[in-house]
C-alpha cells in the first residue's frame, strides 16, 4: 500500500525514503504521468474491462486508490458502488476532496488501512501500481482473493524487474516527460527498499498459487505489466 511514514528513514545514499505524504498527494496525477508508462491508458482499460463484464450495481474497490482518478472514471461510467483503500491519509484527503465533487458521500467509502478491508465482498478488485509497495504481498493478495465473489475480476498492475535495456528506455521515457537526470536518479534512490518489483514470472506464479485462473497480461510497457485474473 502507499506508504505514509511521518519520519522516513534515510537510505545509504542519504536520500529520504519515498513517502506518499501531502506534497506528493497534492500533485499525484502529475507525478504519475511522469513516472508511470501508460498511466491513463491502464485506467481506461481497467474501466472498459469492468464496464463490459460487470453489472452497474457491482461492488468494486480500488486498492491504493491514491487521489481517486480510477474511481472517478468508474463513477462517470455509471458504477455507484465504489470503494477505495489507501495507507496514506494524505492521499485519501485528496481523493475525498476530488470525489466529493461528484458525490458528497463518496469519502465515507474510502478506507485508511495498512491491511485489506475485512467482512466485505467485491465483484471486482483493482490493484494498480500498489502491490509492489506491500512487504507482505502474499498475505495481502490472499485477503484480496478471499474477498472476491466467484468469477470476480482482479486487475493488477505492477512494476516488474527491468532488464538494463528496458531500464534505459524507461529513463528515456522520463526524460521525454521533462524530468532531469538528477530527478530520475533521486527518485530511484528514494524508492530503493520501498518499491520491490518482482519478475513477470514470479508475479504469475504468485497469482496462480493464490488460486486465480485465466490469468492474462492485458497491457505491458517498459516493465509495467497489467494482469487480468478471474477467481474460479
Amino acid at each position: 500500500m502507499h506508504k505514509n511514514k511521518e519520519h522516513p528513514e534515510t537510505n545509504y545514499n542519504d536520500f529520504p525514503h519515498w513517502i506518499f505524504g501531502a506534497e506528493i498527494a497534492n500533485r499525484f496525477t502529475d507525478e504519475a504521468e511522469k513516472h508511470i508508462p501508460d498511466y491513463w491508458r491502464v485506467i481506461e482499460l481497467t474501466t472498459n474491462i469492468l464496464k463490459d463484464n460487470l453489472s452497474k450495481d457491482s461492488n468494486i474497490i480500488d486498492v491504493g486508490c491514491a487521489s481517486g482518478n480510477t474511481l472517478l472514471y468508474l463513477y462517470k461510467q455509471g458504477f455507484p458502488n465504489l470503494f477505495g483503500i489507501d495507507s496514506s491519509q494524505e492521499m485519501l484527503k485528496v481523493a475525498g476532496k476530488n470525489l466529493s465533487q461528484v458525490e458528497k458521500n463518496f469519502p465515507s467509502r474510502l478506507f485508511y488501512s495498512q491491511t485489506f478491508v475485512e467482512n466485505m465482498t467485491f465483484n471486482a478488485i483493482i490493484c494498480n501500481w500498489t502491490l509492489h509497495f506491500i512487504q507482505e504481498r502474499q498475505e495481502y493478495l490472499k485477503a484480496i482473493f478471499d474477498s472476491l465473489v466467484s468469477q470476480g475480476l482482479f486487475i493488477l498492475t505492477e512494476k516488474t524487474i527491468q532488464s538494463q535495456i528496458i531500464e534505459n528506455q524507461y529513463i528515456v521515457f522520463k526524460q521525454n516527460k521533462g524530468l532531469s537526470n538528477e530527478e530520475i536518479e533521486r527518485k530511484k534512490k528514494q524508492l530503493k527498499g520501498v518499491l520491490n518489483p518482482w519478475s513477470i514470472r514470479a508475479n504469475l506464479e504468485l497469482l496462480t498459487q493464490t488460486g486465480f485462473s485465466q490469468i492474462e497480461i492485458v497491457n505491458a510497457r517498459l516493465g509495467f505489466v497489467t494482469f487480468l485474473c478471474i477467481k474460479p
